[in-house]
């Protein structure tokens, strides 16, 4: 299948990874913190659930993007444009199904559907921050077709 990736806006895309990069490095700095200095840190908590929310909107901003101006397709929730993204082999299904899964996290992190457990998202940033940069790295190569 052919896409356009001519419809793609590249300079909001850059704008979000730079908010994805960002973000990504807050939560690499707290996860090398001790969990209960972290912990403790009221501060240092509420910086890391907003670094976890601004890093997955923006993940999921791009995704809706590419969902909407390559495969004309409008996602229901956040969890469905990575889903949507791996359907369709632009991503793999295991990544789609990570991003799913913390699209969720954002999800109970905004609106507060259920307390939030931070020795959990500790655990998150020490082992699933990764899973963003997997997707900045399948970004990159889904945009490379845009150059060539």
């Amino acid at each position: 299948m052919t896409y356009s990736y001519s419809r793609l806006n590249l300079s909001r895309i850059r704008e979000k990874v730079a908010d994805i990069r960002e973000n990504v490095e807050v939560l690499k700095y707290y996860a090398g913190q001790d969990q209960d200095i972290f912990l403790s840190n009221k501060e240092a908590v509420r910086s890391a659930r907003y670094a976890f929310i601004v890093m997955i909107e923006a993940a999921c901003n791009i995704a809706n993007h590419l969902c909407a101006k390559l495969l004309n397709n409008s996602p229901e929730s956040y969890a469905e444009c990575f889903l949507i993204l791996g359907k369709n082999d632009f991503i793999t299904k295991e990544l789609s199904q990570r991003l799913g899964k913390m699209a969720g996290f954002r999800n109970l992190l905004v609106h507060g559907y259920a307390e939030i457990d931070d020795r959990k998202m500790f655990s998150i940033m020490q082992n699933n921050v990764e899973d963003i940069e997997w997707w900045l790295k399948e970004l990159e190569l889904i945009l490379e077709k845009n150059t060539r």
